[in-house]
């Protein structure tokens, strides 16, 4: 069975998404996280059972777990590709694996995700990217079939669009722009130009070609409505400016300006504007329909590339952060100990790790409320990240539990950061914290035994009277 051309009001109804996970509980959770950002869900609890369901509509986008009770996520992929059908999925697993994350990659996942504390809340942000991309390769593929008469422009389109996809480089990508338009062999080009993304009411010149720093200068907070490129922001128009000198709307000059031209094109995603694109042209210029509407299409993959770009840029953060106290997870965590105990041993260099919770912070919350529970959370947080150094990391282990990794710290250092700490937060919030201290030695040969040796240690510094630091034997 293979994907059928969809008719047009098949192909603007949103894909469903299949959760295919054999616990119930977080099929339910992830089910009710996605309804609430507006997906179409559905959850099956085996991989038989999702096969079944994507042979019987092909237009799901699949977040499998890659352990079911019957089979493997890579075996419903492979069955589901020796029947000829090939659907989008994200990859879920109970624990990282860089060897499994490669294999299922190859096999086209769209992403990888540790199931681990809050992982359910980025779920939305890594589907609304797939989404995107999706779309994105669909436009060009329509594009591409409407007619063998513009395959040159087509295939500049896509040359495009596959390269803003590869690179967050807006001066790379510019370059590809500029490239592009001069095989387009535009009359009175001059082959430079710029883009100024838009933030609030300001705009930012990121990548430009060819700029004076007079330019430059004359450009640096520009508003949105001023001049024509904040024209262009505001109105969400096209301006085509045949003179600069002529042009009331070009209300910036600066020294030794030239008579130019002007295209500048809004560039839009989701219907807003999130950049403008200007380029150069000889005054008084012609510039004929059919090179305009594709300067239209490149103006539009531009836009949805920053757009991906911020996108993927805010998944990545919360990848890897906590989304409530915005302190580094289990999974960035684990990323930067391995490599910091790695360097620590060939280096001879000592390692510490502190682990501290929240004294009585259940009781806090049932008489506050889980409101002023979150608030307390973020105010250790700030403390924890206030008196610790750049090189230091600060985890959000799980609920009133935080981490700290202390590389080059001995031990004795490492006391004297918890007792600071310990200090910092009896003094300035209404609570206190217990921490255990652990540092790395001979015996310790992994970062799992070093958290226990610093969980060890924060049981003991509970037992014995809460808000105090114990250190590991």
């Amino acid at each position: 069975m293979v994907r059928t051309k969809r008719t047009e009001q098949e192909a603007k109804k949103p894909p469903v998404i299949l959760i295919v996970d054999d616990e119930e509980g977080i099929n339910h959770l992830m089910e009710k996280i996605l309804q609430r950002e507006g997906f179409l869900t559905e959850s099956v609890l085996n991989g038989e059972d999702a096969i079944n369901r994507v042979m019987s509509d092909p237009r799901v986008i699949l977040i499998l777990d890659f352990r079911l009770s019957d089979m493997t996520g890579k075996d419903v992929i492979i069955t589901l590709g020796k029947k000829g059908v090939k659907v989008p999925f994200i990859i879920i697993t109970g624990r990282g694996d860089e060897n499994l994350a490669v294999v299922m990659m190859k096999l086209g996942a769209k992403d990888y995700i540790v199931k681990e504390a809050g992982f359910s809340g980025m779920l939305p942000y890594v589907l609304k990217r797939v989404i995107h991309e999706i779309e994105q390769e669909e436009r060009v593929l329509e594009a591409q079939k409407e007619s063998l008469a513009r395959q040159t422009e087509l295939s500049l389109i896509y040359k495009v669009s596959s390269s803003l996809s590869q690179t967050l480089d807006f001066r790379k990508f510019f370059d590809l722009i500029l490239n592009t338009l001069i095989e387009l062999d535009i009359p009175d080009f001059e082959k430079r130009g710029g883009i100024f993304l838009v933030d609030e009411d300001r705009m930012t010149l990121i990548p430009h070609k060819g700029q004076s720093e007079s330019f430059i200068n004359m450009h640096k907070g520009l508003r949105v409505g001023e001049c024509l490129c904040g024209l262009a922001a505001k109105t969400g128009e096209v301006i085509v400016s045949k003179n600069c000198h002529k042009d009331k709307r070009h209300s910036i000059m600066y020294p030794h300006m030239e008579d130019h031209g002007h295209v500048i094109m809004p560039l839009k995603a989701m219907g807003k504007v999130v950049g403008v694109l200007f380029l150069y042209l000889r005054s008084d210029f012609n510039l004929e329909e059919g090179k305009m509407h594709l300067l239209y299409s490149i103006a539009n993959q531009i836009g949805v590339s920053i757009h991906n770009g911020k996108l993927f840029e805010e998944t990545k953060r919360f990848a890897l952060h906590d989304p409530l106290t915005g302190l580094a997870n289990r999974r960035h965590m684990h990323l930067i100990f391995s490599k910091g105990l790695a360097k620590a041993r060939r280096a001879g260099e000592p390692f510490s790790v502190i682990m501290l919770d929240i004294d009585f912070f259940k009781k806090y919350n049932d008489e506050k409320g889980h409101r002023e529970g979150d608030n307390l959370l973020m105010a250790i947080s700030n403390i924890l990240l206030k008196e610790s150094r750049e090189v230091d990391l600060v985890v959000r282990y799980g609920g009133e539990e935080f981490i700290i990794l202390l590389p080059d710290t001995d031990l004795g250092r490492a006391i004297e950061v918890a007792e600071r700490l310990r200090h910092a937060v009896e003094t300035r919030t209404d609570t206190t914290i217990s921490l255990g201290v652990a540092s790395l030695s001979k015996s310790l040969e992994s970062e799992d035994v070093l958290i226990d040796k610093a969980d060890t240690a924060l049981y003991l510094a509970k037992q014995n009277g809460r808000n105090r630091v114990e250190v590991s034997s």
